[in-house]
């Protein structure tokens, strides 16, 4: 009797690390925002942790008021933390800025100080002043590192102006 229980649990685990390889090793693609003006996706391209991203509400232009709100597990501390935005039209590389968001004499948001395991939860309300007639695909790449280099969240991002 005990040979028998012993096979069956090598079989189950055997077929559980069957499924195990056999999953996709990307994140899945979040759509966030689907209008008839514009299409937002991302997906995480940190391989250990998704990332949370909502758009409230989805805007039809770029002039209307939308909350954008990023949330996420710490990993590691996060005395200092080093941003890096680049934005791709079609392709073409259009727009960079690396900027420090946590510096130790110079804490610019909420989460700076913030320790591993703690949740993060940005929200910032967006609103552009000027209504230009976006057309074509937007890809947008966010990448941060603390002050040890160890990256905090990374995540690409797709819009899609009709």
């Amino acid at each position: 009797m005990k040979i028998y229980f012993y096979m069956l649990f090598l079989i189950l685990g055997l077929l559980q690390t069957d499924r195990v390889y056999s999953q996709d090793p990307q994140w899945p693609l979040h759509t966030i925002c689907n209008s008839n003006k514009l299409t937002v996706t991302y997906r995480s391209c940190d391989p250990l942790q998704d990332v949370g991203v909502s758009f409230l509400p989805c805007p039809n232009k770029l002039t209307d008021p939308t909350t954008v709100k990023i949330a996420f597990i710490l990993r590691q501390s996060v005395a200092e933390f080093y941003s890096s935005f680049k934005l791709f039209l079609n392709g073409l590389h259009v727009w960079g800025v690396d900027e420090p968001l946590c510096l130790p004499q110079f804490p610019r948001f909420t989460f700076c100080g913030s320790r591993r395991g703690e949740m993060i939860t940005m929200e910032r309300l967006i609103k552009s002043k000027v209504d230009l007639p976006l057309k074509g695909h937007f890809n947008l790449m966010v990448h941060g590192i603390n002050q040890d280099g160890f990256q905090i969240i990374c995540v690409n991002a797709t819009l899609s102006f009709w």
